[in-house]
Parts: structure tokens; C-alpha cells; sequence
């Protein structure tokens, strides 16, 4: 499960940059997209490069060696005059992260899982004057402040079994240079239809479940919290709705539904849905502006399969039919024929 969802979440963030506009594009923040998997249809299936950068992407650390871990196993390519080193030959479904160690600084990729195309990372170190590793959340003060989702933050869906699981891949960023502390915890109210609300493996130790709520506790360091939610969303007939409030401002609006049978996807918050396919898997992935704290994702899933409910109506109004004749003679015994005594 974890590897589906590192690809899938690989996916929605390659989509999204390709769905930006060409300003914002040709302007990407370095740190926001560092140790984050991007599939490239032109690179050869099986590569994987990664480009080690000093705080921006004109300055390429020469001569860092790259530690790629590959389905467990480990592998050191020395980075080139452009900053890259690359393995080629992965298969598909192979489990991979990269790390580099530059200065004292470790920096390490997502973990993710090979597609059918190649893979590009960035691992962008300290710049100038920043070589060290910040310090830890609590060994410096936090000062009140305030955090967003990330915009590499995404929600995904995906039936599994005949049931409807919902995953909230998130970044909380904290984007100052000391911990923030919000007053109190920063609280996912989940839809109240929820069950089986799990705070998956790789989140913060801040992030606990109780029920339909998840609570993270601060402070919270520079730089990006990562919290992953799972819970799955029972649903009538063939459609889902999902009402979630969100308790930071949503930088930018990811989606992604695995397509099974035809689904179809709406949103008054998507501001574009396209079909893509990745790995032989059709997916729908949606993208939409900002959401502000306390503004509600309304979304609509409809066509996911379902079993028709009138065999059960029709047995249930019929069983109820003859438990109310059952009442209807006890209650009133007299209106039953008298019975006549039999002649001798």
C-alpha cells in the first residue's frame, strides 16, 4: 500500500507542474520541490537521475555522492559537472529513494516506486552560508505564527475491495526560519461518515487518530510536516460525496482517483480534470486553486460500483408486512372468524 500510494503521489505532482501556468512554472521554489519524484515520458523506462543543487538550480554540487537505495539494496554514484548522477536498468516496481550528503547536510529523496517511465529528483542542500542542517523544533523557541499545506500536498482515491479509501498526502509548512507554535493543535475534522481512520507510516509522531479527527500537535519546525491519512468512505448507490474542512489554507488543490468502471469526477473547487494513465493504470487527476482555512473541498465521485438495494428494500418491506399481521392478530384477537362448534 505504501509503495501505491508514493507512486501515485509522484503522479499528482507531476501533473500539477505541468498544469501551472508558464510564470509560475518557469519559477519553482527549490526546497518545495526537492526530494520530490518526477516522472519523465523522455527519459528511457528504467533511469532514474538525480541532480544535487547548492539553494538554487544554478548551482550544481560537483563530486557529491549520491546514495540510491534500490528494493533495499545500496548503490553510490558520484555526481557529474551538471550536478546529476543516474542508474539505469531499474525495473519496473522496484522500491526506490536517493540521499546525498553535502557539507553535513543529509538530504533525502520520497520513497517511491519505478513506473513504466523514467524518474528525475532533486535534492537541493543549504545554500551559501547554510551548509549545516538546521537545528531541531525544540531546541530553538517557537514563536507564534501560523501554517499551509503544501502544494505538493494531494488527496487521493481509490477502491479496494468494494470500498472507497481516501488518503490525504499532506505537507504542513511552516514557512519561517524558527518553530511556530498555532496556540494549539492543528485538527483534520474528517467527514463524519469516516471508519478506520489510520495515521500511515512516515507521518510526523506529532499526527494521532481518534475516530473521525487527527491531531497534530506543535510545534512545528521550518520546512515541511509531513502528515498521511487513510480512512475509508462508505457510500450509498453509486455515488460518494466528501466534505472536508480544512484547518490550514491549501496552497493548491491535487486530486487523484484511480479509474475503475468509468468514473467521473466533479468539484466546484477543480479548476481542470484530465485522464492519464501511468503504469497501464487509468487515473483521474484533478487540480484547483487555493482553499482558504475553514472553506470546505465539496467532491463528487460518481459511478463507482455498488450492489442495487431494492432486493433488499422489497425482503425488508415484506418482513415487515407480516411482523405487523403477527401484531395485528395478537393485539386484536377478536376479529378473527369465531370458530363454530362442531355437531355431534
Amino acid at each position: 500500500m505504501t509503495r501505491r500510494i508514493g507512486a501515485l503521489a509522484a503522479l499528482v505532482v507531476a501533473a500539477a507542474i505541468v498544469a501551472l501556468p508558464a510564470s509560475a512554472a518557469g519559477q519553482p521554489n527549490p526546497k518545495d520541490m526537492s526530494g520530490v519524484p518526477l516522472p519523465v515520458p523522455d527519459l528511457p523506462a528504467g533511469t532514474l537521475t538525480v541532480r544535487v543543487v547548492r539553494g538554487t538550480f544554478d548551482n550544481n554540487v560537483e563530486g557529491a555522492a549520491v546514495e540510491f537505495t534500490v528494493d533495499g539494496g545500496p548503490r553510490t554514484v558520484t555526481t557529474d559537472a551538471e550536478g546529476r548522477a543516474e542508474v539505469t536498468g531499474l525495473r519496473p516496481g522496484s522500491a526506490v529513494r536517493a540521499a546525498v550528503v553535502v557539507d553535513g547536510e543529509r538530504v533525502e529523496s520520497q520513497s517511491f516506486t519505478m513506473g513504466s517511465v523514467g524518474v528525475r529528483v532533486a535534492l537541493v542542500v543549504s545554500g551559501p552560508g547554510g551548509g549545516a542542517a538546521p537545528p531541531a523544533a525544540d531546541a530553538v523557541a517557537a514563536e507564534r505564527g501560523a501554517v499551509t499545506i503544501g502544494p505538493d500536498s494531494r488527496v487521493v482515491a481509490e477502491m479496494q475491495d468494494d470500498r472507497l479509501n481516501l488518503f490525504y498526502i499532506l505537507d504542513v509548512v511552516n514557512a519561517s526560519a524558527t518553530p511556530v507554535d498555532l496556540g494549539g493543535p492543528l485538527t483534520f475534522e474528517l467527514p463524519r461518515e469516516a471508519r478506520g481512520t489510520t495515521v500511515l507510516q512516515g507521518s510526523t509522531p506529532q499526527a494521532t487518530a481518534n475516530g473521525a479527527r487527527v491531531t497534530v500537535t506543535g510545534p512545528f519546525g521550518p520546512g515541511k510536516t509531513s502528515v498521511q491519512i487513510a480512512y475509508e468512505l462508505p457510500y450509498r448507490g453509486g455515488t460518494a460525496r466528501v466534505e472536508q474542512v480544512w484547518p490550514a489554507r491549501v496552497e493548491q488543490l491535487n486530486l487523484l482517483v484511480v479509474q475503475v468502471g468509468g468514473l467521473t469526477v466533479s468539484s466546484p473547487q477543480l479548476s481542470s480534470v484530465r485522464d492519464v494513465v501511468d503504469q497501464d493504470q487509468p487515473l483521474i487527476v484533478g487540480i484547483g486553486p487555493a482553499i482558504e482555512a475553514g472553506r470546505p473541498l465539496a467532491l463528487e465521485i460518481d459511478g463507482l460500483p455498488h450492489h442495487p438495494v431494492w432486493p433488499r428494500n422489497t425482503a425488508l418491506a415484506l418482513a415487515a408486512s407480516i411482523v405487523a399481521i403477527g401484531i395485528w392478530a395478537a393485539i386484536f384477537p377478536g376479529t378473527r372468524r369465531p370458530t363454530r362448534p362442531s355437531r355431534a
